[in-house]
């Protein structure tokens, strides 16, 4: 009985000690990441077209999630518009942009406002925007900064993944 007794809190004495030194060693790194200056990696969340196959009635029924779409494809033009705003060779692609971005805002906007019933909600629901914007367009922005520097040119990987989706999947649908 007591050899027992003795084993068990030998047991519990040896699981305590590993689970700590390990606790220590995943915060001792945890810290050393978030003190990193180093990072230079995005991590970019769901692309549009991840997001889609995840909410396979984004384009019919599920008005918050088109909302959700067209206001990334918006701010995703609106990112790129500004990257030509002052090019005089690129003001085609400058106008589009713009057009695209206001066209997709502008729905994500209705779309909202459409699902409130009085102005308190629909200053939830703006600020609620605004915050997702200001998100969005700071990836974004990152992610272009990344392909100049890396590819030499702005649309490349996952944002091209996302400009094709709001090019070919988004935009046909509110025309």
């Amino acid at each position: 009985m007591k050899k027992l007794l003795l084993l068990k809190i030998c047991f519990i004495l040896f699981v305590t000690i590993f689970s700590s030194a390990n606790a220590n060693k995943f915060m001792e790194n945890l810290e050393e990441v978030r003190n990193s200056k180093n990072i230079t990696t995005v991590i970019f969340p769901d692309t549009l077209n991840e997001y889609i196959s995840k909410h396979p009635s984004w384009n019919s029924s599920d008005k918050s999630s088109l909302s959700y779409i067209a206001s990334r494809c918006g701010i995703l033009n609106k990112v790129i518009s500004e990257r030509f705003k002052n090019n005089a060779a690129a003001q085609d692609v400058y106008n589009l942009s713009l057009m695209d971005a206001i066209l997709f805002s502008r729905v994500s906007s209705d779309i909202y406002k459409t699902r409130c019933i009085n102005y308190d909600c629909i200053k939830e629901k703006k600020i609620i925007t605004q915050e997702r914007e200001k998100k969005w367009a700071s990836l974004y922005e990152e992610e272009v900064v990344k392909n100049i520097d890396i590819y030499g040119k702005i649309i490349h990987g996952d944002l091209k993944s996302d400009f094709s989706t709001c090019s070919i999947k988004v935009k046909p649908v509110f025309k």
